[in-house]
């Protein structure tokens, strides 16, 4: 039986604690879905086997029980579901042990746990819920003994929006085998589009529809094996607020629901009618960093993280009476340092995230002519374009160190600094070249060498004439792959542009990413949008990336017709690159902007004000510990040997997941039963030393 929620304000913009009127008029708290991470794999239960006795593990938080020989847990498996108010629903498990006088319950004598702590807390053999959906191992432990118990969670919610009536739900049988869909009456979502994959912390989404006249109350469905939460509105548009994004992205974090969107009319609601079904999925971890994005509205350079209510302005600092133009900007990687083309394209260089002024000494100087740069990982050099002359500056003490020739004729701009540190890839070509528009231009890369200098530029894609202009070349997080915009003409303000991916060595052929450039709203091939100016965010892991760039594209109902540069993101599965298969996901609207202002050329970096979610630097082409620099003295992930003291697979957790034996191993250095003692030191052993 679903709990029906009576939310007290449309925009559903309350915290998770504050008091919601259920429809019966009693008072009920919303349960605040949990934030902690999800479990990689790496949570040491692996030796545990169902309902009876695991492996034994570290018994220092869970006191042995004299004489206790075995342990199981009844019943092995259970399935709950919570309704998403408090009080939490509860799961009841029982442990049983086995000693030499035989079987008697211990459930209060044992410690308790849960694998994924996202679902609740295990406490005497009760498991409170979290409001959050899934699937989860229970373990009851007591010194070196273990077993497991398996419990799935499973959301079901109502929530009535204010407005709609108490008894919304009458009007929609659970069952949607008697829905009409199709023609002009049925409701059609128009945001967002299928196979969208959302950051699991962006929070702050608009569900948008239309619908035929008559209808006047609808139903939005979320459902997944691990959930069906219904929301209840008479609107044609729902904004999520954290409450209602916890139960969706923290329970389907890593994984996906379909969304579906069911209307009647009430004068008349014996015909329920049934939208097209959009498949989402949310991203298995936070999404990281800062995105600072060129306003026109503001007139300088905007900051945001994904999950900002709203964006802040950055530069020309908030507040101040510097009105001077400030557009070409790029972020080092570390998120410490901002370039921007300053009053008529003269660099200025201020720290992130105070802005505070480092080239040049003073405000009142010049900097030199600038139009595009790039940082190194360390952001101790800037590399920058001005009109296609390349310059090589200490940004450190704004000094320069050299002029970057090319051979011959050849000019270069739009320059991006590998990750790793190891390249230089930009635009090249010849004629003449302006900071805001080129044409024509192919793909190079250039090696980096440690004395300061750069190799001779070897091309990676040629363009295939005088309008086929290729720029805006950025490398993936991990220096495998460069996202770069392809346009017919000109490369400003180019409605023909789109985003392709190709191999940062050049080899294959580029890739497309239908899906991110062209489903608009339920749309299929949509052109002519202007998908321009990629960036790619900080990411510790390689199994999904995720891309911001500008389009002129619709959003929903929001903004139709309009042309207006915005910012948007889509998630980009690496696994799929060089596959043959669209690697993109469709694209989701960046709800930090403001929809009356044009945004564009974002770049997306760390954040300090955020915690690594990892902290360990592997050996694996990624920035892990988010110190903008990749695989400095990294850990090079191998099986994990159990009692040797070392983290081997280079998770942060010594001998995780090792099923301790029952006895010791005398002559193998390794302690086999976790006892603290190795070998001879092992009364296993014989005499300890």
């Amino acid at each position: 039986m679903m709990t029906r929620v009576s939310l007290p304000s449309l925009l559903l913009l309350l915290a998770l604690s504050t008091a919601w009127m259920g429809c019966s008029g009693r008072e009920v708290e919303l349960l605040s879905p949990a934030g902690g991470k999800l479990n990689d794999g790496g949570s040491g239960r692996d030796g545990a086997t169902n309902g009876t006795t695991g492996g034994e593990r570290d018994g220092s938080a869970t006191p042995a029980l004299p004489g206790l020989m075995s342990l199981r847990i009844e019943p092995t498996q259970l399935t709950a579901t919570d309704d998403g108010v408090l009080p939490p629903e509860t799961a009841s498990f029982r442990a049983y042990g086995t000693f030499a006088s035989g079987e008697r319950e211990v459930t209060g004598e044992v410690g308790w746990s849960l694998e994924d702590t996202r679902l609740g807390a295990a406490h005497a053999g009760e498991v409170s819920t979290a409001g959050v959906g899934g699937s989860t191992a229970v373990f009851a432990q007591a010194g070196m003994l273990e077993a497991r118990a398996d419990l799935t969670i499973k959301l079901a919610i109502e929530v009535v929006t204010p407005g709609a009536p108490a008894d919304a739900e009458s009007s929609f049988p659970e069952s949607v085998a008697g829905d009409l869909s199709g023609g002009a009456v049925a409701p059609r979502i128009v945001y967002p589009s299928h196979e969208t994959m959302f950051p699991r912390n962006l929070e702050r989404v608009l569900m948008q529809w239309q619908a035929g006249a008559a209808l006047d109350l609808f139903e939005l469905r979320f459902e997944s094996p691990l959930a069906l939460v219904r929301v209840y509105t008479t609107a044609l548009s729902l904004p999520s607020d954290p409450t209602l994004w916890g139960w969706l992205a923290e329970t389907h974090a890593g994984s996906s629901l379909t969304f579906s969107v069911r209307g009647v009319a009430r004068a008349d609601a014996t015909s329920v009618y049934r939208s097209n079904e959009v498949g989402l999925s949310f991203s298995a971890s936070e999404v990281l960093g800062a995105l600072y994005y060129w306003s026109t509205g503001a007139q300088g350079i905007m900051r945001a993280t994904i999950s900002s209510p709203s964006a802040t302005k950055f530069f020309p600092a908030p507040g101040s009476s510097d009105l001077t133009c400030a557009a070409c900007h790029t972020v080092s990687r570390d998120g410490r340092r901002l370039a921007v083309g300053y009053d008529g394209e003269k660099l200025r260089q201020v720290g992130a995230p105070d802005g505070e002024l480092q080239i040049p000494a003073a405000a009142v100087e010049d900097g030199p002519a600038y139009g595009w740069g790039t940082y190194n990982p360390g952001a101790t050099r800037l590399l920058y374009a001005s009109k296609g002359s390349l310059t090589l500056l200490d940004a450190e003490t704004g000094s320069e160190l050299s002029k970057v020739a090319l051979p011959g004729k050849l000019l270069g701009t739009y320059p991006d600094w590998s990750p790793d540190g190891k390249w230089i890839v930009l635009s090249v070509g010849t004629g003449r070249f302006g900071n805001k528009e080129v044409t024509g231009t192919s793909l190079a890369r250039m090696a980096v060498k440690a004395d300061d200098t750069f190799g001779a530029p070897e091309t990676i894609l040629q363009s295939s004439g005088a309008s086929d202009t290729l720029y805006f070349p950025m490398f993936a997080p991990d220096s495998q792959t460069i996202a770069f915009v392809r346009a017919v003409g000109r490369s400003k303000d180019n409605a023909s542009a789109e985003v392709f991916l190709l191999a940062a060595d050049g080899s294959g052929e580029p890739i497309a990413l239908t899906r991110m450039n062209r489903r608009v709203k339920a749309q299929e091939g949509v052109l002519q949008i202007g998908n321009t100016m990629p960036t790619w965010a900080p990411s510790t892991s390689d199994s999904i990336f995720f891309l911001a760039f500008s389009s002129i594209r619709d959003y929903g109902n929001v903004l139709i017709g309009q042309a207006r540069d915005q910012i948007w993101g889509a998630a980009i599965e690496p696994a799929r690159i060089g596959s043959g298969a669209d690697p993109s996901y469709a694209a989701f609207w960046l709800p930090f902007q403001q929809l009356e202002e044009g945004n564009h050329r974002a770049f997306w970096a760390l954040d300090p004000d955020q915690t690594c979610p990892i902290g360990i630097e592997i050996c694996d082409n990624l920035d892990n510990d988010c110190d903008g620099v990749v695989d400095e003295m990294c850990c090079v992930p191998q099986p994990e040997v159990c009692g040797n003291g070392i983290d081997d697979d280079c998770d942060g957790t010594i001998d995780d997941g090792c099923a301790c034996q029952s006895t010791e191993d005398c002559d193998n250095g390794l302690d086999d039963d976790c006892d603290g003692l190795t070998d001879g030191k092992d009364e296993d052993c014989g005499l300890v030393i």
